[in-house]
């Protein structure tokens, strides 16, 4: 995966009110009236976690009202298609994630063109990690991998759900590990949630699971479950000792991760984007909202406009060519 850089800024020297009044005069059209910032799915959960992070940071920076919207349904694709469709203005945008925009086109009809959206900024990364019973059998890659080209269709995995990243996940780890016919290698058992995974994998009812880390952390500390790898692109501090796909030699994998971003209609004013490109850069370099984000569990990785739109693009391109092989279109 092509190593995304933080966006640069320029350190302004200034109060934050001083700061906050200078970047509203510089667009003085924009903003007419209050943001609205879409999440997709309902309160509580990691998107909208992350959306409110970054919207009470940013509002120290901002000259008008950042209001969170929560507007869930279809597995994301209703607030989707309600930010699609939104006027043009800038006044409405959406805190993305990787399943709306990189995930479900592959797999189903979808009433929005992911490509068609303004891309304004990813904000945050989580890598995955792939799991197993902590009083399993399998140590390593090597012991599940030996276990599946010997017994095909006896191991077991998980996921959210058929045709989420976490089913995306195991299929990729299946092919890296030069099974054959990576369908029919290990089952899968659909669940509903990550948390019910997680609970399965840590019961000793699943054999492995591929999914975001953080609500792993406690599981893995507590070594009720293990971690064969994290597919960042370096060790992770909390749990050091977990190595990289990519030193296991599976650099392939390091594409499999959850993202945050910010995007809006399509067609959205030069104003309004160059008003959020400010916005993100500003924003990238608040020590509040990145202790915020990592205290989540997530990478905070500004990445601002056709950056962010080639990420996406790649995952989709490679998500579509995994259904296409593996029958999950």
């Amino acid at each position: 995966m092509k190593k995304m850089k933080l966006t640069k800024t320029i350190v302004i020297q200034a109060s934050s009110a001083a700061l906050a009044l200078s970047f509203g005069s510089a667009y003085a059209s924009f903003p007419e009236k209050n943001i609205e910032f879409v999440v997709t799915y309902a309160s509580g959960g990691s998107s909208d976690i992350a959306a409110r992070t970054f919207a009470n940071s940013a509002q120290e920076y901002a000259d008008t009202n950042i209001v969170v919207q929560n507007r869930p349904g279809a597995g994301g694709i209703v607030g989707t298609d309600y930010v699609y469709n939104a006027n043009s203005d800038g006044h409405v945008i959406q805190l993305a994630r990787v399943a709306v925009l990189s995930v479900a086109p592959t797999i189903q009809d979808i009433p929005y063109d992911p490509e068609a959206f303004t891309y304004l900024g990813l904000i945050s990364t989580d890598p995955f990690a792939c799991i197993t019973d902590g009083g399993g059998p399998y140590e390593s890659v090597d012991d599940l991998a030996q276990e599946i080209k010997n017994n095909p269709g006896k191991v077991t995995y998980n996921s959210s759900g058929v045709g989420s990243l976490n089913q995306f996940a195991a299929l990729s780890l299946l092919e890296s590990l030069g099974v054959e016919d990576p369908v029919a290698a290990a089952i899968h058992v659909p669940s509903q949630g990550e948390g019910p995974a997680l609970s399965a994998v840590a019961g000793g009812h699943i054999d492995f699971f591929c999914g975001n880390l953080a609500p792993m952390l406690p599981q893995l500390k507590a070594g009720n479950v293990k971690a064969l790898f994290v597919t960042s692109e370096e060790r992770v501090q909390e749990i050091d000792d977990v190595p990289t796909a990519a030193e296991l030699g599976y650099p392939e994998l390091e594409s499999i991760v959850g993202w945050s971003g910010i995007v809006g209609p399509p067609a959205m004013s030069d104003e309004s984007v160059s008003y959020y490109k400010e916005l993100l850069e500003n924003v990238s370099e608040d020590t509040s909202w990145n202790e915020a984000v990592k205290k989540a569990g997530s990478v905070p990785n500004v990445v601002i406009g056709e950056d962010f739109q080639e990420f996406s693009a790649r995952q989709r391109k490679q998500f579509s060519e995994l259904a296409d092989r593996t029958g999950l279109k």
